[in-house]
């Protein structure tokens, strides 16, 4: 589908989900397209220069995904992979991020998890939201500078520098972020996900 242009790509997409369903049959669509995959799959089989990196439903795949690789791909906006350090921390895990100004960002999870003292946090877009939006045990916030504000009509994404990474969250249209600024954000850690700094690995 990709010679189609956007509109006509995803009307195809529907007319092919249409299809899968009312024949009840097997089908085996390859893409490189990640949306179409998402969309048109019961269960995604995402490759490497030919070997398999992880298979399981869309869900699955979004939301544990087994390494690296699958979840920088998987996903648009990609999930943020920061580089992090962890530690036990009474019943819960201390997880510290560098930033670029002042003092390390630390976040406690109230999860005890049985992790490196280097890891790989991902946490999706979506997952970190302007404070006051989000609540509950595992919501963490913290202060963060903004660097980039990108209005996408439902939403609005923002871009900010943690761990030496930009990471990207995902706020509702009408926040007042703007650039150069400083905003309170809060993280989902019971959404977060940890890999291995040298082999790509899922952890948890």
């Amino acid at each position: 589908l990709s010679n189609l242009d956007a509109k006509l790509r995803v009307s195809m997409r529907s007319e092919i989900k249409k299809l899968h369903q009312n024949l009840g049959a097997t089908m085996v669509y390859v893409t490189h397209d990640q949306i179409e995959a998402m969309t048109l799959a019961t269960k995604i089989v995402v490759m490497k220069g030919g070997v398999v990196q992880q298979i399981g439903t869309p869900a699955e795949i979004y939301n544990h995904p087994a390494n690296l690789f699958v979840a920088d791909f998987m996903g648009s906006p990609a999930m943020n992979l920061i580089p992090a350090r962890t530690q036990q921390a009474g019943n819960g895990t201390q997880i510290e991020i560098a930033r670029p100004e002042g003092a390390p960002m630390v976040l406690q999870s109230p999860h005890s998890q049985d992790l490196p003292e280097d890891v790989i946090l991902g946490l999706r877009p979506e997952d970190i939201a302007e404070a006051g939006f989000r609540s509950g045990a595992a919501v963490q916030a913290a202060q963060c500078r903004i660097d980039l504000v990108e209005p996408a009509g439902a939403d609005t994404y923002v871009v900010s520098e943690l761990g030496g990474k930009q990471v990207t969250a995902r706020l509702h249209a009408e926040t007042k972020a703007q650039p150069g600024t400083l905003l309170d954000l809060a993280f989902d850690l019971g959404k977060v996900s940890f890999f291995a700094p040298d082999t790509g690995e899922r952890l948890n």
